[in-house]
């Protein structure tokens, strides 16, 4: 084996891994040498790894991923914009001058080419030492209105000989590890190890929806609410239909039966409540592929229906909500349309960085997306802790699922992740599950 061989997947820095062996099988290409993994590959010692004897692990590691949880990291959400990241713990004066948009402009430009490289810094007050902070700060906005315009990735990034790495733009989410004290102040330790002070961020948990998983006695076909507002109706004793309760957003329930059609469409539940049937989205049991063997698993996303049932041959395992990519047909700025097809896995990560410049929207960033499951090019199933409209359009292409269906999928699909590993790919011992997309999403 050497660095030519083909990668079986990844791990983080902090990961800590069993070989099989004390002592390497090879050194080939590898000064310290090749330890092969109980999970299977090999990983080059001191040039990728450190191996060491015994149950000690060491003292100083990043955050690993919480495997009781439904998001694997902690996430904080930038409650405002150009919120300062730092590469390296700031100081209080760091943190205080950083809130002058002036001073924070300024050393984001780095250092003057005259100056010996030290840090612009204010007073404890937060003052820029100009003596005109005010007049300062309004000239560089201006400046940075008409000389870049509206923010892109790149406009948001420091120079590299500035103690701050970039800004976060409201509405960024970073992952973090933990947090340290700046007396009167807190600071946040990101787990690409930068740091943002902790009062600009929001914690965020995510969504609580979750499907279900199939079974004898959790069957297809299953109804989803898509309103709080949405009615079960029971009929009164002259036979009419009138409103009993509203159970709420997501309300699962399973479908006995249907009755009307058109505008006076139902679907009714065990207890015989009915559901009006524009309310509401069923997910059916649909017919195995034919280019999917019997023992073989699969996954079917229905874009009309914003739904995902997982089988197994022909049985169905679990089923829930998603949220596509949003269609705007005849406007290609606004058009994320979910590439219909036919697809297989072709990577698994437990979590992977998404970010880019929208001509609308503007620009986007996204740390450690939990639990992504790449199908076609940048085309993905993953976690959006971020929203709760699941049951309808809402990404900019790929599959999004709430955190606790997102993590279920990621442990059943194929290939599975090795213990302590990031990401893994398919190989030709185990190919990635069959993904089918079809239909077209709801216009909205």
């Amino acid at each position: 084996m050497d660095r030519r061989s083909r990668s079986l997947g990844y791990m983080r820095a902090g990961a800590v891994v069993t070989a099989t062996t004390a002592e390497p099988v090879s050194r080939e290409r590898c000064r310290g040498g090749w330890y092969m993994l109980e999970g299977g590959g090999y990983v080059c010692n001191v040039a990728d790894v450190i191996a060491f004897d015994g149950e000690k692990l060491p003292e100083v590691r990043g955050a690993q991923p919480n495997p009781e949880t439904a998001l694997p990291y902690q996430f904080g959400y930038a409650k405002r914009d150009r919120v300062p990241v730092f590469r390296r713990l700031p100081t209080i004066e760091e943190l205080r001058a950083a809130e002058d948009p002036a001073v924070l402009a300024a050393v984001m430009r780095g250092p003057p080419e005259d100056s010996d490289g030290g840090v612009v810094e204010g007073d404890s007050t937060g003052d820029s030492g100009s003596g005109d902070s005010e007049a300062s700060a309004a000239d560089t906005a201006s400046e940075t209105s008409e000389e870049e315009g509206a923010p892109t990735l790149s406009s948001l990034q420091g120079h590299e000989a500035s103690p701050v790495l970039r800004v976060l733009m409201k509405g960024f989410y970073v992952s973090l590890d933990r947090e340290f004290d700046v007396p009167p102040r807190k600071v946040w330790r990101t787990l690409h190890n930068e740091f943002i002070p902790s009062e600009a961020l929001a914690l965020v948990t995510g969504s609580e929806f979750e499907g279900a998983v199939l079974d004898e006695t959790t069957t297809l076909p299953l109804g989803f609410v898509l309103s709080s507002d949405t009615c079960a109706y029971v009929p009164n004793e002259k036979g009419a239909l009138k409103c009993a309760e509203k159970p709420g957003y997501h309300f699962r329930f399973h479908v006995a039966s249907r009755e009307g059609e058109g505008k006076k469409a139902y679907v009714v539940d065990d207890a015989g409540r009915r559901f009006a049937e524009r309310d509401v989205t069923v997910l059916e049991l649909r017919k195995r592929p034919k280019k999917v063997a019997e023992d073989e698993s699969w996954i079917d996303v229905d874009l009309e229906r914003q739904s995902l049932v997982a089988y197994e041959g022909d049985r169905p395992v679990y089923a829930t909500l998603i949220s596509s990519g949003r269609v705007r047909r005849g406007d290609p700025k606004k058009e994320h349309a979910t590439p219909a097809g036919v697809y297989r896995l072709l990577s698994k990560h437990v979590s992977h960085v998404m970010d880019g410049d929208n001509a609308i929207d503007g620009p986007y960033s996204i740390e450690d997306v939990p639990y992504v499951m790449y199908f076609q090019g940048a085309f993905a199933l993953h976690t959006a802790f971020w929203h709760n409209r699941f049951g309808r359009p809402k990404s900019h292409g790929c599959v999004n699922l709430a955190p606790k269906d997102a993590k279920w999928l990621f442990g059943w699909t194929d290939p599975k992740l090795p213990a302590s590993w990031h990401g893994v790919y398919p190989d030709a011992k185990k190919a990635g599950t069959w993904v089918f997309v079809r239909g077209e999403a709801p216009v909205l």
